[in-house]
């Protein structure tokens, strides 16, 4: 029984890794997105030059969206973040010295690039621009206390106003989820009305969606799933990094290990080690990494029968 069970997982094993898909690029990869089959990531292809990509994982097409070179400056530049969807992409760009300027720009279609804001903010303070996590069909950002979700189209789905500055923000089958300077964390409707908020320590949360599960949250302990009253806790390795949730499954980084955690029964499984400070998202149609100048992806059905 035992040597079959061992088959069995190295078969699973074999066939996810065979489903893989993984890439050189041309720089070290420092941001990536994944909705549908939209992957969007920022390499530096060379130093001090940055560029934001678009690759879609059914077709295999990959296309440069924009360029960004930046002249050498006491505190750094480069690209801060980048999410896309439906062909559309959202990134962030920062330079300066003690006082830092942050560009949010956007890019569909034959469209050019075209900046949608220009903030100003110290280099010791929070930026003054959250890029929220993508998920399919819609972009969502946050300017202060300001929370914007924008359609594939470029349109704005939505806008509205919440009671404290946003510090993490994310779209999910459910809704949105922020979570503010005060350490409140407010969940809002697919239309863009304010469901529940709430009250937690500040810097508590870490990061938080609103999925079919109920509210999740990442704290430096682990996953907190609220839905109705009740409370369920999950613990976590320390220092442990949330990154995506999908049909009952966490995908988190614990140092250089790649994990995926399943929310019913609590089966944790090492999926990928990497290079430390990886990146990675989880998304309905599978889970993007990148490490170094590697990228890859890693269709759902191999992520299910992974995790």
């Amino acid at each position: 029984m035992l040597c079959v069970t061992f088959v069995l997982a190295l078969s699973a094993a074999v066939a996810g890794a065979a489903t893989a898909r993984e890439r050189q690029i041309a720089g070290p990869v420092s941001a990536v997105s994944l909705a549908g089959t939209d992957v969007g990531y920022t390499d530096e292809y060379r130093r001090g030059c940055h560029e934001i990509r678009l690759w879609d994982v059914s077709t295999r097409a990959d296309r440069r969206l924009a360029s960004h070179c930046f002249v050498s400056t006491s505190t750094g530049s480069g690209v801060a973040g980048v999410i896309a969807s439906a062909g559309r992409a959202l990134w962030l760009t920062y330079t300066g010295g003690n006082i830092r300027e942050w560009s949010l720009w956007i890019r569909g279609g034959r469209a050019k690039p075209r900046r949608l804001a220009l903030l100003t903010a110290d280099v010791e303070g929070p930026p003054p621009v959250v890029l929220g996590r993508v998920w399919d069909g819609s972009l969502p950002y946050a300017t202060g206390r300001s929370i914007v979700v924008l359609a594939p189209n470029g349109s704005r789905r939505f806008s509205l106003s919440a009671p404290e500055r946003v510090v993490s923000l994310s779209a999910h089958s459910r809704g949105y989820a922020a979570v503010l300077a005060d350490g409140r964390v407010v969940t809002i409707s697919p239309a863009g009305t304010l469901i529940a908020e709430r009250a937690f320590a500040p810097g508590t949360v870490e990061d938080a969606v609103l999925a079919a599960p109920g509210l999740v949250v990442k704290t430096a302990a682990g996953l907190e799933i609220h839905r109705d009253r009740e409370v369920r806790t999950i613990p976590l390795r320390r220092g442990a990094r949330f990154l995506g949730l999908s049909d009952g499954i966490v995908a988190y980084e614990a140092g250089r290990d790649l994990r995926l955690l399943r929310l019913t029964g609590g089966r944790d499984t090492l999926f990928r080690t990497l290079a430390p400070r990886f990146q990675a998202q989880l998304g309905r149609g599978g889970l993007v990494y990148a490490s170094g100048r590697t990228l890859g992806f890693t269709g759902w059905a191999s992520v299910s029968r992974a995790g």
